[in-house]
Parts: structure tokens; C-alpha cells; sequence
């Protein structure tokens, strides 16, 4: 365990940094400052007449003078607001969403995992066999776009006078249903398939069989051997399944108009009017961001699967 850390922990000093400075210097490649243009007023014969300076000094000029004001806690401006006061907000909602995407999808995957599994004959059932495949191959951000599609019409259609749940917007905690249910939904689907082919692996075994005819029910066979041999490689799954949850933020913010972090990105990459635009401070910390939580992610999946499983528990202390 102890080597898994230190090679995560080294991916991760080794990943957020690059993705810090890629980002600074892709968005000072487009825009052209790191800070906003000085304003600059000359009188004239008519007045006075204001025009804009721009700091051209090169790139790394700039990026050693942010490092450096990193390191005093200083994250640099936005106009006059600090970038820390700034974005506090956005990481706020995002926590939110994730806090409760991530649960959902936990909840949601693992109980669609044991559903799917017929006690009679110890297979997934045709009918979940097929609702896999579908969650598994359609996106996220489609699905989140059918709900609303779905909300729409049957508000049009005068089924209901009003939308049973806003679409857009973050006020208040129902907004938070459709973007937490849009995150959970593929993630849910891909780790509920990878648990229930590996349960069907397992109730296929002789032990299985031997359980059956000594008269155990079919919980107890469930909750004693089945899981327990399953759930280091669930974990797994589980991992990749909230780091899926993560990579679709942009979007599904973007989507409901959640005003997150992903939704910070997404404006900082894509809308002019605003005034994060292709910022260079705010582009550089939004993707050290992202690639920090991913990493921790995994590494959170990868400690409780190796801790749960003897054998590599075994080997480890082995190798030690």
C-alpha cells in the first residue's frame, strides 16, 4: 500500500503542476496578458481620451511572478476582486454536486448490482443485461438532456401546469436533482455491470452450489462469500466510476447552468463576455483542480481495494 501511495502522491506532484502551466500558457497564447489591460486616460484637445495598455512581456516572465505570489497565498485578481474571494462560490456548488453525485452513485450502482442477479438461477436477468448496455453507451450529458427534454414535454403536453423540476439554475436544493442525477446515472450503470458480471462469475462456482444444498439462504451466501471475493475488484470499478462522475462536471454544469467550477471552465473556455475569458489564472487553476481531485479519486479507490483484499494486503506487507 505504502508504494501505491508514494506512486499516486508522485503523479500527483507531477500532474498539477503541468496542468497548471499548460493552462496558463494555452490561455496566454489566446489572450495575450495574465492580468486586465491598465487603463489609461491622455488628455486632448476634445478631453480626455482612454485607451488600454497590455503587458507584453513574455510568457515566463509572467508565470514566475504568479508562482511567486502563489507561494505568499496570493492566487492573483480579477478585475479588483481577489481570485480566492472569487471563485470560493463555484468550488462551494461543485462540492455540493460532487458530495452528493458521488453518494448517489455509490447507492445507486452497487443496489442495481444485486438487483440484477436472479436468485433462482445465479445470472444477470435478460431485462438488466439490457438496461446496462443502454446506460453504458449513451453519455452522460445525453441522458441529462432526455430528462429535460422529457420535463419539457410533459409540460407542454399539459400533464403538469408547471415543471416538476427546475432545469437550470442553483438556488435552491431542487436544483440540485436533474445535474446530481445526470452525474450518477452512466457511472451508476458502469460499476452495477462490472459488479454483477463478477457475482455471476462467482455464484457459478462450486462453493456456491455446495452453500445451496446445505440449506444457506440466499442472503447469507450473498453477504458472506459472494461479496466479500467480489468487492476488491468493485472498488476498482468504483473508482473509475466517480472519476467518470468528475470528467462530466464541465458539461452537466454547462447543461443546467449549475454555477460551479465546471461551469467556470467551460465559460472561461468558450464565452467571450465573460470576464474570466481565456484568464490565464483562473484556465491554470481550474485544470489543477480537476486533475487534483481525479488523482485523489482514484487513489481514495485504489487504497480501499488493496486494504479490503488479504491477499493483496498479503503482498504488500510482503514487499515490505
Amino acid at each position: 500500500m505504502s508504494r501505491l501511495l508514494l506512486r499516486k502522491l508522485a503523479l500527483l506532484i507531477v500532474l498539477v503542476p503541468t496542468l497548471h502551466f499548460l493552462g496558463a500558457w494555452y490561455a496566454y497564447r489566446q489572450q495575450g496578458f495574465f492580468y486586465p489591460p491598465k487603463e489609461v486616460s491622455t488628455q486632448t484637445g476634445n478631453g480626455f481620451n482612454v485607451s488600454y495598455e497590455f503587458d507584453d512581456r513574455p510568457f515566463m516572465t509572467h508565470y514566475r511572478g504568479v508562482l511567486a505570489a502563489m507561494v505568499d497565498g496570493d492566487l492573483g485578481r480579477i478585475e479588483r476582486t481577489k481570485v480566492a474571494e472569487y471563485i470560493d462560490d463555484f468550488i462551494l456548488r461543485s462540492a455540493q454536486l460532487l458530495g452528493v453525485a458521488f453518494l448517489a452513485t455509490i447507492v445507486l450502482g452497487l443496489g442495481m448490482c444485486l438487483l440484477a442477479i436472479s436468485p433462482r438461477t445465479g445470472r444477470v436477468s435478460p431485462t438488466m443485461v439490457t438496461i446496462f448496455t443502454l446506460g453504458n453507451a449513451i453519455p452522460g450529458f445525453f441522458l441529462g438532456t432526455l430528462l429535460v427534454l422529457g420535463l419539457l414535454y410533459a409540460k407542454r403536453s399539459g400533464w403538469t401546469n408547471q415543471l416538476l423540476l427546475p432545469v437550470q439554475g442553483y438556488s435552491t436544493s431542487k436544483h440540485l436533482i436533474l445535474p446530481a442525477l445526470t452525474l450518477t446515472l452512466r457511472p451508476a450503470f458502469y460499476i452495477a455491470s462490472i459488479g454483477a458480471s463478477l457475482l455471476e462469475h462467482e455464484f457459478q462456482q462450486d462453493y456456491v452450489r455446495v452453500a445451496k444444498s446445505k440449506g444457506l439462504r440466499w442472503r447469507t451466501i450473498v453477504r458472506r462469500h459472494a461479496i466479500p471475493n467480489v468487492a476488491p475488484a468493485v472498488f476498482a470499478s468504483l473508482g473509475r466510476g466517480l472519476q467518470m462522475v468528475v470528467g462530466s462536471l464541465i458539461l452537466v454544469e454547462a447543461l443546467f447552468d449549475w454555477r460551479g467550477t465546471g461551469w467556470m471552465l467551460f465559460n472561461t473556455l468558450t464565452n467571450s463576455r465573460s470576464i474570466t475569458f481565456f484568464n490565464p489564472l483562473i484556465l491554470a487553476l481550474l485544470l489543477a483542480m480537476t486533475g487534483a481531485i481525479l488523482i485523489l479519486v482514484d487513489l481514495l479507490a485504489s487504497m480501499l481495494s488493496l486494504w479490503i483484499n488479504p491477499l493483496g494486503r498479503q503482498a504488500s506487507a510482503g514487499r515490505g
